[in-house]
């Protein structure tokens, strides 16, 4: 894979690893009785939930989907810590939360 860069103020294409993305886990809001990629639902709206894999993340760099659909920081989430977050609104039981964080450019 290659992408346009500018070198030395001329667009040159550079070499790229084949994937970008270095952290995409799913969660599924289910009734009880959650197992790997899933946690217990519903989920009132200010309640703190953990990143899967007790992944870490600073900055913007956190993109988060839910059922599909891109939320955003402050107005659909806030950050809690370095591994979690808190939702401005309930999740219901199945509900299918997307956490990804891409590599910097």
């Amino acid at each position: 894979m290659a992408k346009l860069e500018l070198i030395n103020g001329l667009p040159r294409m550079k070499a790229e690893a084949a994937s970008l993305t270095i952290y995409d886990e799913t969660l599924e809001v289910v009734e009880s009785g959650a197992g790997a990629g899933e946690i217990n639902g519903p989920i009132t709206s200010g309640t703190s939930v953990p990143l899967p894999n007790s992944q870490t993340y600073t900055g913007d760099e956190l993109e988060i989907y839910l059922d599909g659909n891109r939320l955003y920081s402050v107005y659909d989430y806030t950050t809690v810590s370095s591994t979690q977050v808190q939702f401005t609104f309930d999740l219901i039981v199945g509900d299918y939360l997307r956490f990804r964080i891409d590599r910097s450019a």
